[in-house]
Formats: C-alpha cells, sequence, structure tokens
C-alpha cells in the first residue's frame, strides 16, 4: 500500500515541477520510546526462548505503541539485563519482511528495521522509502540517532523535496 502511496507521490510531484528545500526533520524518536508507553503487539504466532532471551512473533505482525505503529512479517524482541525490579528490558527489536512503520509525521518502509533501544538507534535496511508530508527519501540503508533527531540515507539516495 505504501509504495503505491508513495509511487502516486514520486509521479504528482514530477508533474508539478515543484523543487524547494523545506526542512526535513527526524520526529521518529518522539514516537519510539518504549520505556514510557506499552506495546501491544498481534501476530498468528509467538514463540519464547527463555535461554536467549528471544521472543519471536510471526505471522502479519501489528505492534503499536503510543503513535507508532510496525507492521511486518516477524518482529524479534531480544531481552537483556534485568530492569527495574528484577524484570527483564528489551535491548533490541528486529523486524523483517515487508516492514512499515507510521507515525503521526513519517512512513517509512523497509524490508528489515533494527530498532536499539539503549542507543536509540534505527536501523532500516533493503528498498527502504522514508515519507514525510510531500517529502520523500529513498535508498538501501536508513540509520537514524533518535535521540540527537539525525538520520542518514544511503544506498544510491533518491530524494524529492516539496519547494512550496
Amino acid at each position: 500500500m505504501l509504495r503505491i502511496v508513495v509511487t502516486v507521490t514520486i509521479a504528482m510531484l514530477a508533474f508539478s515541477g515543484a523543487a524547494s528545500a523545506q526542512e526535513m526533520q527526524l520526529r521518529l524518536g518522539q514516537s519510539l520510546n518504549l520505556t514510557n508507553r506499552q506495546l501491544e503487539i498481534t501476530s498468528e504466532s509467538l514463540e519464547v526462548d527463555q535461554e536467549t532471551g528471544v521472543s519471536v512473533f510471526g505471522g502479519g505482525v501489528v505492534a503499536v505503541q503510543g503513535g507508532m505503529r510496525l507492521t511486518a512479517d516477524s518482529l524479534r524482541i531480544e531481552y537483556g539485563t534485568s530492569g527495574e525490579n528484577g524484570r527483564q528490558r528489551i535491548d533490541r527489536l528486529v523486524a523483517e519482511g515487508g516492514v512499515t512503520m507510521v507515525t503521526e509525521h513519517e512512513a517509512v518502509e523497509a524490508r528489515t528495521a533494527i530498532y536499539a533501544l539503549n542507543d536509540q538507534t534505527l536501523e532500516m535496511l533493503g528498498d527502504v522509502v522514508l515519507v514525510q508530508g510531500v517529502n520523500v527519501l529513498a535508498g538501501e540503508r536508513f540509520f537514524a540517532d533518535l535521540r540527537a533527531g539525525t538520520g542518514r540515507m544511503s544506498g544510491r539516495v533518491r530524494t524529492l523535496i516539496d519547494l512550496e
């Protein structure tokens, strides 16, 4: 679905002849904050390995947390050292297969997404498309530092920026 929206957006921009440099701001850090909100996950299956501290959700995964919605074929949650009250803390989330992440301000699509909670980084790999309003970035790898609010796209980057 997002591919269709991106294709339509690209076509509209190409025909409009618009080209101005509006500022693109990375807002994903405001939406991805698992320390303060619950993460609700729906899937067809769940496998838990207590020894490795890994849980894998499979089949039509939908994860919702605050204003963020993620869909993927699978979602792996990797737990680390115990936090407060002896509870395990999530170290990383790894989504694979048709990953789409939507927030109030952005939509991102890729084959794989890796969210490291301790580092507050998000890496998206494989046919990445980032849409912010009418602005579109595409490439093979997107890396975001959510604390700093910075991002970097690499791998044959294509950018469409609305000039109005």
